[in-house]
């Protein structure tokens, strides 16, 4: 039976020289480390995102934070009915659309946020710590160009 190669032997086929895939790459490490900060809050990175955006914009439609986050509805129909069974976000029906609900903090959200914003600072020093200040400033600028690339695609 032939030995396994290391995945530090294994022949990446330029992967690593493709945005693509050191995007990825990046956004794994990022995650986990963020992950890992959470002792408290214990919160994913898209509920944090959520948390964090409803927290600062109480009311805003289901549809608004999809459009703010980039997400599918479903995917986020998804996420608040965790945050929700979790008791962190309550939905309060629109009064000028039935069809649309308003999304709030509860005060268990509210503290939930507060402490993942504690950790979230302790995750971006660490962040800022391996970059430099100047190196995180320059790699954020490159991935809101990046960005970009969303705006100019096609209608799925």
């Amino acid at each position: 039976m032939p030995q396994s190669r290391s995945i530090a032997a294994t022949d990446l086929a330029d992967l690593d020289q493709q945005v693509g895939y050191m995007l990825r790459q990046a956004q794994l490490a990022v995650f986990a480390d963020f992950i890992a900060k959470q002792r408290r809050a214990a919160l994913r990175p898209g509920q944090f995102s959520i948390l964090a955006i409803v927290g600062r914009n109480p009311g805003l439609s289901q549809a608004q934070v999809c459009s703010a986050l980039g997400i599918k509805r479903a995917n986020l129909v998804a996420a608040i009915d965790a945050l929700e069974s979790l008791g962190l976000v309550r939905r309060d029906a629109s009064v000028t659309d039935r069809r649309s609900n308003k999304l709030h903090l509860t005060p268990a959200g509210q503290r939930a946020l507060q402490a993942a914003l504690e950790t979230q600072a302790e995750h971006e020093a660490r962040i800022t710590r391996l970059l430099g200040t100047a190196g995180k400033r320059a790699l954020l600028k490159q991935l809101a160009k990046l960005c970009e690339l969303r705006k100019t695609r096609s209608p799925e």
